[in-house]
């Protein structure tokens, strides 16, 4: 009994779960890999069809939830952040995750004698803060490499129209030639009309996944040349050109912010210095912050209102041209 009461017994067990769970499951994501590298040596497109049909056969697996939860609209939306930020990990799983973190913070915090505020607070800047900071990052980075890729990937398409191919084939031309994730799509969007998919909708779907003003411009200039006619080759063209001085000017306004974006960062980097040299030189002046319920609501608040303050700043900082 007096081992159950060990604050360290539950937490060395629940490390040992974590862990079981995390070495089974990695076998199944190494096969999965392994899988599709060995599918890539084919082609993007019959990377992208065996990646769909992995897909497919892992929702199958995960049980009649899983199938549910995937016509849910929000998770729709985060299934498709998710393969645009990289990540081959499906939302039904990533939610596992999150949950896990946090309800483990929380449980973890109490046995230790922390009140439930301080240890709901922690949990949720543990579970859903870090997961979505990271996911974030990792899209905004790809979104990055794909704009820094798609003018090439234009003139790729304007030589290949140029030189006689249908549209349909320069897609495939930049899929193979590009890295990801400009290959990536590509190669999807020439996968799904190779099966039936009419090229609009295949351009929507991609332009709705990846959520970039400047491939909207590329699909909405597809669509209306589909529709009204015209030289493409010469529309990509004097497209590309105006891709290429929006990325100028989106450096030049970085160029011209980067004093008062510095300035924002270390406004908002002051408090948490001062509360990490306060822990140091004298702990006991934030005792109250931990252990009693009014300084777990000043704590919170303050929280609030340094993310608030850093999201204002930020957004400040962000002109849209």
């Amino acid at each position: 009994m007096r081992l159950l009461a060990m604050p360290e017994f539950w937490l060395g067990l629940g490390l040992v779960t974590l862990l079981v769970v995390w070495l089974s499951d990695g076998g199944a994501a190494k096969k999965r890999k392994a899988r599709l590298a060995r599918v890539t040596r084919r082609g993007p497109v019959a990377a992208a069809a065996e990646a769909g049909s992995l897909r497919r056969r892992n929702l199958a697996q995960e049980g009649a939830l899983a199938q549910t939860l995937s016509t849910i609209r929000p998770l729709e939306k985060l299934r498709a952040r998710l393969e645009m930020a990289g990540l081959s990990l499906s939302p039904q799983r990533l939610l596992r995750y999150v949950g896990g973190i946090f309800f483990g913070t929380v449980l973890l915090l109490m046995l230790l004698g922390k009140p439930l505020l301080l240890a709901l607070l922690l949990g949720g800047v543990l579970g859903f803060g870090l997961p979505h900071l990271y996911i974030r990052r990792r899209l905004r980075r790809r979104q990055l490499q794909f704009l820094k890729l798609f003018p090439e990937a234009i003139e790729l398409m304007v030589r290949g129209l140029r030189a006689g191919l249908p549209i349909g084939e320069s897609f495939q031309t930049v899929s193979r030639e590009l890295p990801p994730p400009m290959g990536d799509t590509f190669a999807t969007i020439s996968q799904q009309t190779a099966l039936g998919v009419p090229m609009e909708k295949a351009l929507a779907e991609a332009a709705a996944k990846i959520d970039l003003t400047e491939f909207n411009f590329f699909v909405t200039t597809i669509i209306l040349q589909r529709e009204t006619g015209g030289n493409l080759g010469e529309i990509l063209s004097n497209l590309a050109d105006m891709l290429r001085q929006r990325q100028m000017m989106k450096l030049k306004i970085g160029a011209l912010s980067s004093e008062a974006r510095a300035s924002a960062y270390i406004v908002g980097a002051l408090p948490f210095v001062v509360f990490m040299m306060l822990s140091i030189i004298s702990p006991q002046y934030l005792e109250p912050l931990y252990n009693d319920f009014r300084g777990n609501i000043s704590l919170a608040v303050a929280a609030g209102m340094m993310f608030g303050g850093g999201f204002i700043m930020k957004r400040m900082t962000m002109l849209e041209i």
